[in-house]
C-alpha cells in the first residue's frame, strides 16, 4: 500500500456516492456533528453524480423513510416534487381481460395514522436533494472520480489504495457500491444469487385523466405491471417482461410500444404518451452471507439486492443507513471502537433477518403471481379478497407497506439519534 498523508486519515470511508452512501454520510453528520471525518469514494465526477441524468427511474419512499429524510433535512427539498400514494389497487388477470376488477384496494385512511404509506419521487430529484444536504457538511470529503483498488485491514485501521494512485485510511470502510459490489468480492464475503430471465422496464408516461394519487399493480402472467402516480398528469411504470420480449419491444417503433402499453394500462387513465426513454434493468436478487467483517460493513444493494416486486430495494437500503448510523453513534458515545466486529455485529443482527425475510417473501410472491395457472389465480383472488374485507389484515399490510414494522431505528421513527 502507498504511504498515507495525515490529511487522508478518516473515521468512515464510504465506497459509493449514490443514495445509500449519501444518506449514511448525512446521517452520521447530523447525528454526531463534527465527530467523524468522512470520505466518499465515487466512480463518477461529483457534478455528474449530482445531476443524476443517467437515472430516469422513480422510487416509492415509505412513510418511515420519509420520516428519516425529514430529520436529515432532505424532505423539505423533496416535498414539492413528491407525489403521495393515496390509494393502492391490486388486480390479477390475463393480459387480454378488458376489465380488471380490483381485488385489493388500500386507502391512506386504512394506515395506522391515516397518512399515505409511500411517496413517489424521481431518483434524480432524490439524488440532488441528498447532495444538497451534504453541501452543509464540512467534514465530508470527496474522492471522485475514483475507485478503491484494494484495501488491507490491520488491528487499528483499514488502509485503502485508490485507483488514482493515492491512499487513505479509516477506522471503518463501508461498501455501498451496489448489487455487484467489488468491495464485497475483495472482502471475500460470498453472496447467494437468484438470477432471472426477466427484466424490469421503467419509464415516465403522460396521461389524459388525473391519477388521483392511485398506484395500480396489475399481476399479469409474465409478472407485475405497476403504474405509480407522479406529480402532474404523469405516471411511472415498472413493467416486468421476459428478456427476449423486452428486447423486441424496446427495439420497436413508438406506435408499437404505445400499443403494448395501452394493452396493459386499461382505459382508466385515458390516452397515454411516452415522456421518457424506456430502460430495462435485470431482475436479479442477491443476499450477502455476511454483512460485516472487522472494520468493514456492507450496506444497501451490496448487502441485499432485493427483487423489485417488493418495491422496497431503496427503502431497505435506507433502513441499513438508519441502523448503521445509530450503531456507530451509540458505540462512539460509549467510547467503543466503531470498527470492531462486535460493534458491527449489532448492525448485522438488526438488519440481516429483515433483509432475508423480505428477499424470500419477494421471491415467493413472484413465483405465486408470475404464472397463468387458473387454479392459482383462483387461490390468489380469494386471498386478496379476504384481505380486502378484513380491516385488521388490511391495516397490518398498510403498516408493512409504510415500513413501520419490526424494531425501528430512531431515524425511521422521525427521531434524532
Amino acid at each position: 500500500m502507498a504511504s498515507i498523508d495525515p490529511s487522508n486519515r478518516f473515521d468512515v470511508v464510504i465506497c459509493g456516492g449514490s443514495f445509500v452512501g449519501l444518506a449514511l454520510a448525512s446521517a452520521l453528520s447530523e447525528g454526531a456533528p463534527g465527530a467523524y471525518r468522512i470520505a466518499i469514494v465515487e466512480q463518477r465526477p461529483v457534478q455528474e453524480a449530482r445531476a443524476g441524468a443517467f437515472d430516469g427511474r422513480s422510487a416509492a419512499i415509505t412513510a418511515s423513510a420519509k420520516a428519516m429524510l425529514e430529520v436529515l433535512g432532505v424532505w423539505r427539498q423533496l416535498e414539492p416534487v413528491a407525489q403521495a400514494i393515496d390509494r393502492f389497487e391490486i388486480t390479477d388477470s390475463a393480459l387480454e381481460t378488458p376489465i380488471r376488477t380490483t381485488l385489493l384496494g388500500m386507502d391512506a385512511e386504512d394506515a395506522p395514522d391515516g397518512q399515505p404509506t409511500a411517496y413517489i419521487v424521481e431518483n434524480a430529484e432524490l439524488r440532488r436533494a441528498l447532495f444538497s444536504c451534504l453541501d452543509n457538511c464540512p467534514d465530508v470529503h470527496w474522492f471522485a472520480p475514483d475507485s478503491i483498488k484494494a484495501f488491507k485491514v490491520d488491528e487499528g485501521a483499514v488502509t485503502i489504495e485508490l485507483a488514482s494512485g493515492g491512499a487513505i485510511s479509516s477506522t471503518l470502510l463501508v461498501a455501498a457500491d451496489g448489487q455487484n459490489s467489488a468491495l464485497r468480492a475483495m472482502s471475500r464475503i460470498g453472496a447467494m444469487v437468484w438470477s432471472s430471465d426477466k427484466v424490469g422496464i421503467v419509464g415516465t408516461l403522460g396521461i389524459e385523466r388525473p391519477h388521483r394519487g392511485v398506484a395500480r399493480q396489475h399481476f399479469l402472467p409474465v409478472g407485475p405491471f405497476a403504474i405509480l402516480p407522479m406529480t402532474g398528469n404523469r405516471v411511472s411504470i415498472v413493467w416486468t417482461e421476459n428478456n427476449a420480449a423486452a428486447k423486441t419491444i424496446l427495439g420497436s417503433d413508438l406506435d408499437i410500444v404505445l400499443r403494448e402499453l395501452e394493452n396493459r394500462f386499461g382505459p382508466e387513465l385515458g390516452k397515454i404518451e411516452l415522456l421518457s426513454k424506456l430502460s430495462a434493468y435485470p431482475l436479479t436478487m442477491t443476499l450477502a452471507r455476511d454483512f460485516v467483517k472487522p472494520r468493514f460493513a456492507l450496506a444497501g444493494d451490496a448487502a441485499h439486492g432485493l427483487h423489485w416486486i417488493a418495491g422496497q430495494g431503496l427503502n431497505h437500503g435506507l433502513k441499513d443507513v438508519a441502523a448503521l448510523a445509530q450503531t456507530l453513534i451509540e458505540a462512539s458515545r460509549l467510547g467503543l471502537d466503531i470498527g470492531e466486529e462486535r460493534v458491527l455485529k449489532r448492525y448485522e443482527r438488526w438488519r440481516r433477518f429483515d433483509s432475508t425475510t423480505s428477499a424470500f417473501a419477494a421471491a415467493a410472491l413472484n413465483r405465486l403471481f408470475s404464472n397463468d395457472s387458473m387454479a392459482l389465480r383462483m387461490i390468489r383472488s380469494a386471498g386478496l379478497r379476504t384481505v380486502d374485507k378484513a380491516a385488521g389484515l388490511k391495516t397490518l399490510f398498510m403498516k408493512e407497506a409504510a415500513g413501520l414494522t419490526g424494531e425501528l431505528p430512531n431515524l425511521l421513527k422521525g427521531q434524532r439519534i
